[in-house]
């Protein structure tokens, strides 16, 4: 009997492949556009939310919270209803909050809606890389992530081209606190890569591994065969392989996720867990917060340095610290 992976080898690589990573590498463009994005958005929203320095910095925290609070619980609800209906009703919704965080007029309504925004948001960071994967051939796999993860990079030309843009438009549309300004549109843009993968998600099946583990082999055929029809552009009839052979169908149950964590606590697996923790924590603290207040102090640089010759960022901060207490 033909096992999965054979099986899967035969639906070939194409026109399904290419819409696979184009759809989950928006993904990972729009989640990393939302986390980062507010650190040009916040820059020019500061005045219209009438927020503090400290404020700002927790609206930039607040989506990064939502994001890694949530994450396992994502990872269950992925592995026990499937990647894509969990994926595509939680980025949708990711969607609108964000567009919702660009009608704020306040600081809380800003934080919460972030905080939202970020916490459907996790639900396609914890899964982006496991769905591609299992929409890619095994001899595929490797390769197809490493193209996904390319995407990531291209956000960190996306955000401040969008931003160079739009931000130095000059208009307000509206009464009253809320106004239709650059930076609330700035935000509508960002939300092009989420709309974008939501409509691929609409076209891609589900994961076909998934559905062998947990439905069976004619339910992960029936995806193989349109895989198939896809990349070879043939009918799903003419898909040559007609059983495949089955494994035990699981289906995860969230005492068993939680009881399977206690071997991540405990040696051998706690030296490990601890070390990669600290490690990513170092890195995402060095670059990712970098990166949120880059906008600021670029900003700060161009407004005060060339009337200072010589004047550092460093001067300037100070300045801006000792103009904040005489304020207070």
């Amino acid at each position: 009997m033909t096992t999965f992976e054979e099986a899967y080898e035969l639906t070939g690589h194409g026109r399904f492949n290419h819409l696979a990573l184009f759809t989950n590498g928006f993904i990972l463009l729009y989640a990393t556009t939302e986390c980062l994005g507010l650190g040009y958005i916040l820059n020019k929203a500061e005045c219209d939310l009438h927020v503090s320095m400290g404020e700002r910095g927790a609206i930039s925290a607040a989506t990064f919270i939502g994001v890694v609070a949530p994450a396992m619980v994502w990872g269950y609800l992925g592995d026990k209803y499937g990647r894509r209906k969990t994926m595509l009703p939680a980025t949708v919704l990711a969607v609108l909050f964000s567009f919702l965080s660009s009608l704020s007029t306040s600081f809380w309504s800003m934080f919460l809606l972030r905080m939202i925004t970020g916490t459907l948001i996790s639900a396609s960071c914890a899964t982006a890389y496991v769905y591609l994967g299992e929409l890619t051939s095994p001899s595929r796999r490797a390769a197809s992530i490493a193209w996904g993860s390319a995407f990531i990079a291209g956000s960190y030309f996306a955000m401040p081209l969008f931003a160079w843009i739009l931000l130095p438009l000059k208009f307000s549309v509206g009464n009253g606190a809320l106004k239709i300004v650059p930076w609330r549109v700035l935000i509508w843009a960002y939300t092009i890569w989420g709309t974008t993968a939501c409509v691929g998600m609409a076209i891609l099946p589900e994961s076909p591994s998934y559905l062998l583990a947990t439905k069976g082999g004619p339910e992960a055929l029936a995806v193989l065969a349109k895989i198939y029809s896809w990349n070879q552009k043939k009918t799903a009839a003419e898909y040559p392989i007609k059983e495949i052979d089955c494994p035990a169908i699981n289906s995860p149950k969230f005492k068993e996720s939680l009881a399977r964590m206690k071997f991540m606590i405990k040696p051998p697996l706690l030296r490990c867990v601890v070390l990669s923790h600290i490690c990513n924590f170092m890195v995402f603290m060095q670059s990712n917060a970098f990166y949120v207040w880059l906008p600021h102090i670029v900003d700060e640089l161009l407004r005060h340095g060339p009337n200072k010759l010589g004047l550092s960022m460093c001067r300037i901060m100070n300045d801006i610290h000792k103009s904040i207490k005489v304020q207070m």
